[in-house]
């Protein structure tokens, strides 16, 4: 049977989807797994077959469209999300017939968020209760679905409290974020003659698939109210060659960076991922003038917030760097709080200081921050050297250092791909 894993997004949304194939390939399943062109990094040796979309995503997002919209993520969520609007509408058609055209070839279906809507449409015929051609099962990274317990649900307006706000508030969220992903699945409906779907559709639809949530237990506690069809795991976590999903603590890096490692105390990573900012040589020469007061290395990853620093011996800058084999060997990290970096900083049991730009990031600053392993977080609009110092004062704290060592050890026991894949095998089992 072959399994296509759709992974629309960026790095985050594409790299748990790596761990659950080779999860499922090491049971039998033939795997492929769809993303965005230039992602095909994210996937290339693991083993799992490279499906490229015919589009790239992060170039939107490097140039003018993203660095112009993104900008305004620094002050406001709104814009963001005119981002994320526009880039779904440009890339509907194609996403479209490249779904269509893989989803036809495969036997069973795993999609994201952002593709939930479009399968839905390709796989299920009029009627609400409708049961799918073929079996599909939805994969989430952060706590989507509406609850009233803010500690688990992403977009929370009481976030430590237990109340109906949450619920009321997280659902009007799900609206918002159903427009911006709706013109896929729109296009392939309207070329099989059927009406254009309102939000009740897509809640049905939601709540009949198969949903895993992999976001460990120990970081979202689960919530009682949370939909019978999903179940939650701990985070999916690439395998190395012999099985280990560990063996990347020990790996080598790139021979600058393990000099540079090896020279001196443990250094403090600080970067944004995929989230660009409109002053970069500015923040660049705060983080510098932060770590020199405060007597500490740094590592500073340039990122699609293009970041620069001067290589010293107390500094460096780097590219793309697997994080899973820097953290560890980390004092602090420091980061935009996306699901993905967040979930490695967690596991490999490091403090952290969480600068929130847009979506759920503000929620994984939250809770890193209830945790214990993290100051508050700052919001990227607040981003001063002045805070920034401060936070990196509690995040380098004999209490945070310990706290994230023990909470790393509480997750890396867990196996997230693995249970998951086991989720999956039954599901195709019982649709057998």
């Amino acid at each position: 049977m072959r399994i296509l894993l759709l992974g629309m997004g960026s790095r985050g949304d594409v790299q748990p989807l790596v761990a659950l194939g080779q999860r499922l390939q090491r049971m039998g399943y033939a795997v492929s797994l769809a993303a965005p062109a230039d992602l095909g990094h994210v996937v290339a040796g693991s083993g799992v077959d490279f499906e490229p979309l015919s589009f790239d995503l992060e170039a939107p997002l490097r140039e003018g469209l993203g660095r112009d919209s993104l900008r305004g993520s620094a002050r406001t969520q709104v814009r963001e999300a005119r981002l994320m609007r526009h880039v779904m509408a440009q890339t509907a058609n194609a996403l479209a017939a490249d779904v269509a055209r893989l989803v036809d070839r495969a036997d069973a279906v795993v999609s994201g968020a952002l593709t939930l809507d479009l399968v839905d449409a390709l796989l299920t015929s009029e009627g609400r209760r409708a049961r799918p051609a073929k079996p599909h099962l939805y994969a989430v990274f952060a706590p989507v679905w509406p609850s009233a317990h803010g500690d688990s649900v992403a977009l929370a307006l009481r976030p430590r409290a237990t109340s109906w706000l949450n619920r009321a508030w997280s659902g009007t969220a799900g609206r918002v974020a159903f427009d911006l992903f709706r013109p896929a699945g729109d296009l392939v409906r309207k070329g099989k003659g059927l009406p254009r779907k309102h939000f009740r559709d897509y809640v049905a639809a939601a709540e009949r698939t198969p949903t895993i949530l992999a976001a460990s237990p120990h970081v979202v506690p689960p919530a009682p109210d949370w939909p019978p069809a999903l179940r939650q795991t701990g985070y999916w976590v690439r395998y190395d060659a012999d099985g280990s999903p560990d063996r990347s603590r020990g790996r080598s890096l790139e021979p600058g960076l393990e000099a540079f490692l090896a020279a001196g105390d443990a250094p403090v990573f600080v970067g944004f991922g995929s989230m660009p900012t409109p002053d970069p040589a500015g923040v660049s020469r705060d983080v510098v003038s932060v770590l020199g007061r405060l007597s500490v290395r740094g590592v500073v990853s340039e990122g699609l917030a293009g970041l620069r620093v001067e290589r010293s011996a107390e500094v460096l800058g780097i590219g793309p760097t697997p994080h899973d084999a820097l953290f560890p060997r980390c004092a602090v990290v420091v980061h935009h709080g996306g699901a993905g970096t967040t979930a490695a900083a967690v596991r490999a049991g490091v403090p952290q200081v969480v600068v929130p730009h847009a979506a759920d990031q503000p929620y994984w600053g939250r809770r890193m921050a209830d945790l214990g392993v993290a100051p508050p977080p700052i919001a990227r609009k607040d981003l001063t050297p002045a805070r920034l110092e401060r936070a990196l004062e509690v995040a380098l704290s004999p209490g945070a250092r310990e706290t994230a060592y023990a909470l790393g050890e509480r997750v890396r026991a867990e196996d997230g791909a693995g249970d998951a894949a086991r989720l999956v095998d039954a599901y195709l089992t019982r649709r057998a």
